[in-house]
Parts: structure tokens; sequence; C-alpha cells
């Protein structure tokens, strides 16, 4: 199945062309939890560790540590992946890029 772009993504594409080969960072943030130095240490192998949000919770999405959008967790060819709900604005992201290298 061909991903076809609207006509203003391919306008935003030709507009930053010299963007595009930079390599850039993603991470998905699945969640966050407080411990104690002590339980840290009594961790091990097999250990289970809450992230205390709920299964089936959206996933922050961030590139280059500034938040990109929002997902889900899911499994795709046995492995894990993120399916993208929420995207913020392309020429957001494009001019945050473009301000990191001046």
């Amino acid at each position: 199945m061909e991903n076809k772009l609207s006509p203003e993504k391919e306008a935003l594409i030709r507009g930053y062309e010299d963007l595009l080969d930079i390599g850039v960072e993603f991470i998905a943030e699945l969640g966050m939890t407080n411990m104690s130095i002590k339980d840290l240490l009594k961790l091990e192998k097999g250990s289970v560790i809450d992230l205390e949000n709920p299964a089936g919770e959206s996933v922050e999405l961030y590139i280059n540590n500034r938040i990109f959008g929002k997902g889900e967790v899911m499994v795709y060819e046995k492995n894990l992946a993120i399916r993208i709900n929420e995207i913020l604005d392309s020429k957001s992201v494009i001019q945050y890029f473009k301000r990191e290298l001046i």
C-alpha cells in the first residue's frame, strides 16, 4: 500500500530538503516510578517494575527530548512497536529542528 503525502506535507518537505537526512533520537516513554536505593538493590533478573501507568494507556513520543506526539504500545511481527495516534503539527516540528541547527 502506497503512503501518499498530503500536498501540504509535500510542500513542507520540499521547503526543508536539507534537513531530511539529519538523524534524530526517538524515545517512547512507557512510564515512570520512584523507588528507594534499597528497593533498587533488590532487583534481579525477572523482577517486575510497576511503571504506574495502566495497561493500554497512551505513551508520549519524543524526538531529541522534545514531545512529538502520543502513541500506543503494540506487538508487530513479534516485536514491540508504537502506533502513533497523535502527532504535533509538522511545521512546528521542522521549525524546532531548524532552530537547533542554527
